[in-house]
């Protein structure tokens, strides 16, 4: 008997598995691809990824071809009164150039241009001008910019990462309260269909064996508490058919049960340097000091630009050679430069050394400071931010340390529950089988061991949803 008794117990456990249920896995997967709200969490994360990879890009030489002015003139014949010379005019002239920028924080350009012509009616006249010319700024300031682009980049990373998986993980919620919501409407419907078979059994022996007469007040309350209980399955019947409807249009599928439920993980482990919103607080600190120095980097500039050429002349009648290198400091509203040139022609070198200065008032100096200080301001809240951030995060990880003592404590009664019942049941057996009692309390007992069943289902589900909640507490 202790044998058979087993057996039945082990049935009532498994009943939900030997239903043509469906996997949890299948599920998940069919809502997610049923899902309009998850494509478009997809699409939003693979749009981010893209950015990454644009940003990421490195910055590539610019190169600028100019033809320069291409003039065709009929040929004018002049003469230089200062060296009693006739001057040709070309009837063609080319002045074609290349600019080269290249991609470093100098931004060191490279010029080069080309300057041609000759007469259609002289072919012994030709004249070319060559030239090239460098140029650098070195920025004195110590600010640099890539820090603040990188800082933002990586910012933006974060937040979409954080994003899809937070879309993931309350999608994967949503699902589960659905499941859940089935599961409780059909655990209440279960019950008041055994209460309502109960008590018409009840009121039904009652007028058979002459206890109750039709009619009478304690029959009329019973009808009443029958046709309440009526009442009450027909809306957990309507309650049942919508939240399956529910489910059909979150998943796509026909409710017909869960199986295979993983079991939940409710490890927590606090993280010394927070989640990803104290990390991107943090970030936002870093960009809104970055701001800060880049402010005072433009209220008190400093660089110096070098620059350097070379240039020739090589035509029929004449050849020379010229070149230059200077420097100019800039620091704000004045400037300082020196510039050194020479030209070598007909034979004669002719050096020059030239001094250059400026300074101008500043009439934004007012508006500056305004600024300054509303960015020193941004700064500040920025860190109210960082440490309000790591507050919430240590006061959300011990709210979800209670919560998880709870569950942990309504999951030990279950089981004291479970095995009561289990008990209680071969109990009731064995006074079955000494004629002790009733199989009405074997059907009973029976009944309460099924619905604790439900009981542990859902169970599962609340310490998955809470698992859920603890990777949303630590992305």
């Amino acid at each position: 008997m202790k044998k058979k008794l087993t057996m039945l117990i082990a049935l009532i456990a498994c009943g939900s598995l030997l239903s043509a249920a469906t996997t949890y896995s299948t599920i998940l997967s069919s809502a997610k691809a049923n899902s309009p709200q998850m494509q478009n969490a997809e699409l939003t994360y693979q749009n981010s990824l893209l950015t990454q990879q644009q940003n990421d890009l490195d910055d590539e030489i610019k190169v600028t071809v100019k033809s320069g002015t291409v003039s065709v003139l009929p040929a004018d014949n002049t003469f230089n009164t200062q060296t009693s010379k006739e001057v040709v005019n070309p009837d063609l002239s080319l002045s074609p150039s290349v600019e080269v920028v290249l991609p470093n924080d100098g931004q060191t350009t490279i010029t080069a241009s080309s300057g041609m012509g000759f007469e259609y009616g002289n072919t012994d006249y030709y004249s070319l001008t060559p030239s090239l010319g460098v140029s650098h700024t070195f920025d004195l300031t110590g600010y640099d910019s890539d820090i603040a682009v990188s800082l933002r980049n990586s910012r933006t990373s974060l937040q979409s990462e954080m994003t899809y998986q937070m879309a993931h993980l309350s999608f994967e919620s949503q699902v589960l309260s659905s499941i859940k919501a089935i599961l409780q409407a059909e655990q209440q419907l279960d019950e008041a269909k055994w209460k309502l078979s109960k008590a018409e059994k009840t009121l039904t022996d009652s007028l058979e064996l002459g206890n109750m007469s039709e009619g009478s007040i304690s029959y009329l309350q019973s009808v009443n508490q029958i046709n309440l209980q009526k009442n009450s399955i027909a809306a957990l019947e309507k309650q049942i058919a919508t939240a399956c409807e529910q489910y059909t249009t979150l998943t796509g599928l026909t409710w017909d049960g869960v199986e295979e439920l993983p079991q939940p993980d409710l490890t927590l482990s606090i993280l010394p340097g927070g989640n990803t919103n104290v990390v991107l607080a943090g970030i936002d600190v870093e960009i809104a000091s970055q701001s800060v120095e880049e402010k005072k980097a433009s209220l008190n500039p400093s660089s110096i630009v070098i620059s350097g050429s070379a240039d020739s002349l090589i035509s029929s009648s004449n050849r020379s050679l010229g070149g230059s290198a200077g420097a100019v400091y800039n620091a704000g509203n004045w400037t300082i430069g020196t510039s050194f040139s020479g030209e070598y022609d007909n034979s004669t070198f002719t050096p020059s050394l030239t001094f250059s200065g400026s300074w101008t008032n500043k009439t934004t100096k007012k508006s500056d400071d305004i600024e300054l200080q509303k960015l020193n301001n941004d700064l500040v809240s920025a860190q109210n931010t960082l440490v309000s951030e790591r507050t919430s995060y240590i006061q959300d990880a011990q709210s979800l340390q209670l919560e998880i003592l709870n569950y942990t404590y309504t999951l030990q009664n279950q089981d004291a529950q479970n095995s009561y019942l289990a008990s209680n049941l071969e109990y009731l057996n064995r006074l079955y089988e000494a004629g002790l009692c009733s199989h009405d309390e074997i059907e009973d007992a029976q009944k309460e061991l099924e619905w604790a069943e439900y009981d542990n289902t859902i169970n599962i589900i609340d310490g998955l949803i809470i698992e859920n909640k603890i990777a949303q507490l630590n992305i």
